[in-house]
C-alpha cells in the first residue's frame, strides 16, 4: 500500500490529468462496442433528419435540441456514428464540468481523484454516455447551471440571465428542464437566506420571497425567450409524457424497485452507509446549496412518477450523488484517523445493505443491478472483501475494491446490453440494401422505420408497421390489400412471438437473423409474400 500511495501521489504524476486520459481511453474503447442503439435513439435520429429538411415530426414527444445538434451531421457521415461522436463530446464536457465542481467542494487531491474515478465507471452514467440518448446532454446543462452558481457566488443580472439561457437549453433537451428551472427559482429566492436557523415560519418565507423575487425575473424572461419558439410550436401541457404516467402501476414492488435502484446506483453496496453515518455533512451541503437540493427532490418525485425509466432518470443526479458520497467518505476517514468514529457502526449498516441488495436482486432481478447468478456472486464477493477492509480500517484498500466493484458492475451492464436490437437492426439494414417494394414489420422499436423510410436512399423501398401477433394481419387477403411485398417478423419486443409459416404457403422465408442475448434467442425473419399464390 505504501508503493501505491507513492505512485498515486501528486509528486509522481498528476492524478486529475490521469483520470481525464483514462476517461478518454474508456470512451474510445466503448465507442462502437454496441451492436445497435435503443429504439428511442432512432426516433431521435429520425427527428434530426426532419430538422435537416426544415420540419419536425408531429408524433415526436421529445424536445428538439438534441436532434437539432444531430442534424448538423456532415452528409458523408453515418448518422449513428455521428450520434456517438456527439455523445462523446457531451460526455467529455460533462466530465470536465464535474471535475470543476469537485474541485470547488473537495479540497484534497486524492479524494478528487476518487470522485473522478467513480464518475468514469459509474454503471448508469457510463452506460448512457455511449448511447444516443438525451440524458447525458441534459446532465451537461444541469452541471453547467450549478457550476455557474458555484463559480459566481454574487449573481447579477447578466449571470442570472445566463442561468436562464442554460435552463432554456435544458428544457429544449429534456422535459426535466422545467425541474431545473424550478430549482433555479428556489435558488434565487432562498440561497443566501438562513431559513433553517430557527423554526421555519410562513411569515418569514413570504418576506424572503417578496424581497428576492426581482432576482427571478431575468431567469424567467431569458428562459422564456429561449424556449418560446418551441412553446409556440407545441403546448407542453399536451405532452404524451402525461399519458404515460396514467398507465403506470404503483404498488409495493414499484416502490421497492425505486428504493433499490436509488440505494445501489453508485455501483457498490456500502455507499449509502457513509451518507447515513455522515448525514450532518450531507445536510450541511444540501442546505448551503438549496438549488442542488431542490433539483434532487424534484427529480426524486419525477422518477417515482416514471418508474419504468429507472435507472436512466438518475443520470443527471449521479454527479451530485458522487460528490455527496466523496465528502462523506473523506469526513469518515478523517474521523477514523482521530478515533472519532468507530468502524463497527458503518460496518453493520454496510452488511445490512449488502444482504438487502442480494435479496432484492433475487426477487426483483433488475438489469442494471447485475443479473445472472455467477456475476451476482462475484459482485457479492467483492462487496464482502471491501467490507473486511472497511472494518479493519484499511481505507486505501477499501477504496480500491469499491472502484473495482464499479468497474465490474459497469462493464457487465454494458456487455449484457451490447447486442440489444442486433437482429432487427441487421434485418432492417439487409432489407433496405437488398429488397425492393413495400415491407411490413411488427417491431415497435423505430429501427425498421429508420432504415426503411428515413435513412434508406431507395425511393422504391418503403416500410409500414403491422402487428402480426394476433395473426389477423398475416392473412393472405389482408397482406394483398396492403400491397405488401415482404415482411420482417421479429421477437425483439415480444419474445413469445411465433408464426407457423408451414400453414401459410404464400409466405416464404428468405433470410433469418438470430442472436442469443442473456439466454433468450431473438430473431428477425425476412419473408417474401407471394401475391400471386393460389390455394
Amino acid at each position: 500500500m505504501n508503493l501505491l500511495r507513492k505512485i498515486t501521489s501528486s509528486n509522481f504524476f498528476n492524478l486529475e490529468l490521469f483520470s481525464f486520459i483514462l476517461f478518454i481511453i474508456v470512451h474510445i474503447v466503448l465507442f462502437n462496442f454496441n451492436s445497435a442503439e435503443w429504439g428511442d435513439s432512432y426516433r431521435i435520429l429520425r427527428a434530426s433528419e426532419f430538422i435537416r429538411d426544415g420540419s419536425y415530426p408531429s408524433d415526436e414527444k421529445r424536445p428538439p435540441l438534441f436532434s437539432a445538434v444531430l442534424a448538423l451531421r456532415p452528409f458523408s457521415l453515418d448518422a449513428v456514428i455521428w450520434g456517438r461522436m456527439v455523445l462523446f463530446i457531451f460526455s467529455t464536457l460533462s466530465f470536465l464540468l464535474f471535475y470543476k465542481l469537485v474541485k470547488t467542494y473537495v479540497k484534497k487531491e486524492k479524494y478528487r481523484f476518487f470522485a473522478l474515478i467513480l464518475f468514469i465507471f459509474n454503471p448508469v452514467y457510463l452506460y448512457w454516455s455511449i448511447r444516443i440518448m438525451a440524458d447525458v446532454p441534459f446532465s451537461f446543462f444541469v452541471l453547467l447551471f450549478f457550476y455557474i452558481v458555484a463559480k459566481w457566488d454574487d449573481l447579477n443580472f447578466f449571470k442570472i440571465s445566463l442561468l436562464g439561457f442554460v435552463c432554456g437549453l435544458s428544457i429544449l433537451t429534456r422535459f426535466e428542464g422545467y425541474l431545473l428551472l424550478g430549482s433555479g427559482i428556489i435558488l434565487l429566492l432562498f440561497q443566501k437566506e438562513d431559513l433553517f436557523k430557527d423554526k421555519i415560519k410562513i411569515k418569514n418565507i413570504l418576506s424572503v420571497f417578496f424581497r428576492n423575487f426581482k432576482k427571478v425575473i431575468p431567469l424567467l424572461l431569458t428562459t422564456l425567450l429561449v424556449i418560446s419558439p418551441w412553446l409556440l410550436y407545441r403546448n407542453p401541457l399536451k405532452s404524451k409524457y402525461f399519458d404515460e404516467a396514467e398507465k403506470r402501476v404503483y404498488d409495493l414492488k414499484m416502490v421497492w424497485t425505486y428504493l433499490t435502484s436509488l440505494i445501489y446506483v453508485l455501483g457498490f453496496t456500502s455507499a449509502m452507509s457513509f451518507i447515513i453515518i455522515k448525514f450532518r455533512i450531507v445536510k450541511d451541503f444540501l442546505l448551503k446549496n438549496i438549488g442542488i437540493f431542490s433539483f434532487i427532490l424534484f427529480e426524486f418525485v419525477l422518477i417515482l412518477l416514471w418508474p419504468a425509466a429507472i435507472p436512466r432518470l438518475f443520470v443527471p443526479l449521479i454527479p451530485f450523488f458522487i460528490l455527496i458520497l466523496v465528502m462523506s467518505v473523506e469526513s469518515y476517514i478523517s474521523d477514523i484517523g482521530l478515533n472519532l468514529t468507530p468502524p463497527r457502526i458503518i460496518f453493520i449498516i454496510s452488511i445490512l445493505l449488502t444482504f438487502f441488495y442480494l435479496i432484492s436482486q433475487y426477487y426483483l432481478k433488475l438489469q442494471f443491478l447485475v443479473l445472472g447468478y455467477k456475476m451476482l456472486a462475484v459482485i457479492f464477493l467483492v462487496q464482502i472483501i471491501s467490507l473486511i477492509f472497511l472494518f479493519t480500517r484499511k481505507n486505501t484498500a477499501y477504496l480500491i475494491v469499491i472502484v473495482l466493484s464499479t468497474v465490474l458492475w459497469s462493464f457487465y451492464a454494458i456487455n449484457m446490453h451490447r447486442h440489444i436490437f442486433k437482429t432487427i437492426t441487421e434485418a432492417s439494414k439487409y432489407a433496405s440494401d437488398n429488397l425492393t417494394g413495400k415491407i411490413a414489420y411488427n417491431d415497435i422499436s423505430a429501427i425498421p422505420d429508420w432504415y426503411l423510410n428515413v435513412s434508406n436512399s431507395k425511393s422504391e423501398n418503403s416500410g409500414i408497421h403491422m402487428l402480426f401477433e394476433d395473426n389477423v394481419n398475416l392473412k393472405f387477403n389482408k397482406l394483398k390489400d396492403e400491397e405488401v411485398d415482404y415482411l420482417i417478423l421479429s421477437n425483439e419486443h415480444n419474445p413469445n412471438v411465433s408464426v407457423n409459416l408451414e400453414k401459410r404457403k404464400y409466405l416464404q422465408l428468405i433470410k433469418e437473423f438470430s442472436y442469443n442475448v442473456n439466454g433468450t434467442v431473438f430473431f428477425a425473419k425476412i419473408i417474401r409474400f407471394n401475391q400471386d399464390y393460389i390455394e
